[in-house]
């Protein structure tokens, strides 16, 4: 007959080895679910482009005051024209030039920068990491054009010498 102390021995041993079987069950679910979220989150993303996309070839805005006209590429998405001396921003598609009124209002009140949450909230879009990353793009898109500057990872302020 076993002892007493064996049989509580055998019973811990029997649970820290089904623990151990649950740890791994548990991260085979965790990969599983990161992955099923990054599908939903990269599917939430290509709709919202392509809701864009088809919104923006959909309807031609020519801003009435100037001659730069907001050009449209092969793809459907808008051109954003690069900034020079006595460009103004409505010669931008309407949600970049909003970012970049974003940005230079955050500035007007001493801040230290908008990021794309903010973007994202200031042109009203609804809340999804979606949606933060098509305003990063833009806002991405704004630097590469000379609009905007990035100070620090994913931090957009006004151009060198805004206000000139």
């Amino acid at each position: 007959m076993p002892s007493v102390i064996a049989v509580l021995e055998e019973r811990e041993r029997l649970a820290l080895v089904r623990a151990e079987e649950l740890r791994a069950e548990l991260e085979r679910v965790q990969v599983a679910v990161a992955a099923a979220e990054e599908a939903a989150r990269r599917a939430v993303i290509a709709r919202e482009e392509l809701v864009d996309a088809l919104a923006e070839t959909a309807v031609e805005e020519v801003p009435a005051r100037t001659a730069v006209p907001a050009a449209r590429n092969a793809g459907g998405k808008a051109d954003v024209v690069g900034w020079r001396e006595g460009l103004e921003a409505d010669v931008l598609p309407k949600d970049y030039a909003r970012i970049v009124s974003l940005v230079q209002e955050d500035a007007a009140r001493g801040g230290d920068g908008v990021r794309a949450r903010g973007l994202r909230e200031g042109l009203g879009w609804q809340a999804s990491d979606a949606r933060e990353q098509a305003a990063r793009w833009r806002a991405k898109r704004l630097v590469e054009r000379g609009w905007l500057t990035e100070v620090r990872a994913g931090l957009f302020r006004p151009r060198p010498g805004w206000p000139a």
